[in-house]
């Protein structure tokens, strides 16, 4: 049974994707020595990553993929850090996809890639296949580039569509595969409360769900106890009953309600919520640490010290010249990116390909400029100090010595 077992917002793209490939990230549930148990390796380009099978859509190389997001919010200038991606996790169970099997871990992400094709055919997608969560079940994240590629809009859906639309795909999906297909979530609900909803009157219940949603809305909110205090702040007291949540509040009508979590849904389900709790968390560990991180240097940077010796200049000069090639290695990728989209957007392409260019232009120029100023001025400084030599030179031989002085007293 293929399920989607979440879908939410991410604000920023840089979060969700580096959290999903988890480049450098030790694996969770002790997969590592799991995978060792069972004689099992990652593929060679996967060695330090938590995710054991990548794949994307319209043209997206999940290594670059931060990069390539990128590009596409600044060409229609959406880049505000905030509501960026969509993310989806798409889980298999232990009879259909074996994790045990390594054909299986790319299977899972050609039908990540096939669902997000399928929902989101105009915009980027990175997907990401990873099984160090509970019994190494292999599940998808995929991140998908709210920025249109044809319109430069940004995706816009009614509450719950994206989890039925998806849903009904993933159903599609796990029917052709044969596998068994799971009833679709259903909100238990009275007469009464149907009757008021046709009458689009108060619904307490309805209430309830939206002081949930609202509460889970700030993405800063990434723990049990986080979450409780903000459900109190929205008037709502929250308490475990076993392996399941209750929650109670005084509706509208200042009238004491209480309900269970079977009776709202699945998504405020305690499973559920604490699953999004969970991974709020780990993305907000790796911002944390990408805050942490050094800057790197900028090309622009001005040589601290000029040596008196022309291999000293050029050691220096060095560096720059280093990080010049990186940067126009960089640019070069970011042209390669821009030209995958030249079928469906060529006049963007041009322009963001002209840009490039100059800009590598430039680069190279204020390079062999600021070089040609530094030899100059190393050329001056030997003249002068020649000149200088010279005058100490003349000025030392026209001064009489003590004996010719002596003499001419005689």
């Amino acid at each position: 049974m293929a399920t989607i077992a979440k879908i939410s917002n991410g604000a920023s793209a840089a979060s969700a994707l580096n959290y999903a490939l988890g480049q450098d990230r030790p694996m969770h549930e002790k997969t590592e020595q799991w995978l060792q148990d069972h004689q099992l390796e990652r593929p060679v380009e996967l060695t330090n990553c938590r995710a054991v099978a990548v794949g994307g859509t319209n043209g997206i190389d999940p290594f670059i993929a931060k990069e390539q997001f990128d590009v596409v919010r600044q060409l229609h200038n959406q880049t505000k850090e905030s509501n960026q991606v969509l993310r989806i996790t798409q889980s298999f169970a232990l009879d259909e996809l074996n994790p045990k099997v390594q054909k299986d871990w790319q299977k899972a992400n050609d039908l990540g890639v096939e669902l997000a094709e399928n929902l989101y055919p105009n915009h980027q997608s990175a997907v990401y296949t990873h099984l160090d969560g509970k019994n190494h079940v292999l599940h998808n994240h995929i991140i998908v580039n709210k920025v249109n590629l044809e319109t430069g809009k940004k995706l816009r859906e009614q509450k719950g569509e994206s989890v039925q639309r998806a849903r009904e795909m993933n159903d599609r999906l796990a029917s052709r595969e044969n596998w068994h297909i799971l009833e679709p979530p259903k909100e238990r609900q009275t007469e009464t409360e149907k009757e008021l909803i046709a009458k689009n009157e108060y619904s307490y219940m309805d209430d309830l769900r939206e002081r949930i949603n609202k509460s889970l809305q700030d993405v800063s909110v990434s723990s049990y106890e986080t979450f409780k205090e903000r459900l109190s702040d929205n008037g709502v007291i929250l308490s475990e009953r076993g392996q399941t949540f209750s929650y109670a509040f005084l509706d509208a009508n200042n009238k004491q309600r209480r309900a269970r979590e079977t009776r709202l849904g699945s998504d405020f389900g305690r499973e559920t919520i604490l699953h999004e709790l969970e991974n709020r968390a780990r993305q907000n560990e790796f911002r944390a640490v990408e805050q942490r991180e050094p800057a790197i240097t900028p090309l622009e940077r001005d040589t601290q010290q000029r040596e008196s010796e022309i291999v000293s200049l050029e050691q220096a000069i060095e560096p720059r010249k280093s990080e010049a090639l990186k940067r126009e290695s960089t640019i070069n990728r970011f042209i390669d990116t821009i030209k995958q989209f030249a079928g469906r957007v060529p006049e963007l392409t041009q322009r963001v390909t002209r840009k490039l260019k100059q800009t590598k232009e430039k680069i190279l120029d204020d390079f062999e400029r600021r070089f040609s100023k530094d030899m100059k001025n190393y050329e001056q400084e030997q003249q002068k100090s020649l000149e200088k030599q010279a005058n100490r030179d003349v000025q030392s031989e026209n001064k009489p010595t003590k004996d010719h002085d002596r003499g001419m007293s005689l």
